[in-house]
């Protein structure tokens, strides 16, 4: 018998003055048996750094296919897909190419996953057509290895992006980090 997801409520009070956010919410996230404190936080990252309306969770670890995070307009198209952690070239070759004009975006805390999908990449014949969609995203591994060690299952969050860094206040313990973003066109040269 499959272990049940545990449900962890986040309520965000987030800040992101250079793209114009302020937002209060409460997001819920299920945690799969097999996801990592870290890949969680991930998650949780993510939906700060990329807010825009309709971003929401997606299946994440319970299809090997699906999003982490995705976002969709009015009709149903997908226009935004978050893959958080780890992501395959392969994979991320199928998701650009089978959602014209969709903005994606790969959150990751390691940076050796970040070299490997480099390394994966240009090992793809013919790489990935529109990689101008793509977006490398690299949070700081203290401050995820810092945010994966908190356990409460509810948490108030304080967050505010300011100039590549993101700033948060976590049910009273100060915590920040350096969050680097690069285009995937950039990155592969």
């Amino acid at each position: 018998m499959a272990l049940p997801s545990v449900r962890y409520e986040f309520r965000i009070a987030l800040s992101d003055a250079e793209r114009g956010v302020q937002l209060d919410t409460t997001l819920v996230a299920a945690r799969h048996p097999s996801e990592t404190a870290e890949h969680l936080w991930l998650r949780v990252l993510a939906f700060c750094l990329l807010h825009q309306e309709g971003l929401a969770m997606g299946a994440g670890l319970s299809d090997g296919e699906a999003s982490d995070l995705e976002a969709r307009d009015a009709t149903g198209r997908l226009t935004a897909w978050v893959e958080c952690g780890a992501a395959e070239a392969a994979s991320l070759r199928r998701v650009v190419s089978g959602n014209a004009g969709a903005e994606v975006h790969v959150v990751l805390g390691d940076p050796r996953r970040r070299r490997e999908l480099l390394d994966g990449i240009a090992r793809l014949p013919h790489g990935i057509k529109d990689a101008r969609r793509v977006t490398l995203w690299q949070v700081d591994a203290d401050l995820l290895s810092k945010l994966a060690a908190r356990e409460e299952r509810r948490q108030r969050l304080a967050v505010t992006v300011v100039d590549g860094h993101v700033y948060l206040d976590v049910d009273g313990q100060p915590l920040d980090g350096e969050v680097v973003r690069q285009g995937l066109e950039a990155a592969l040269r």
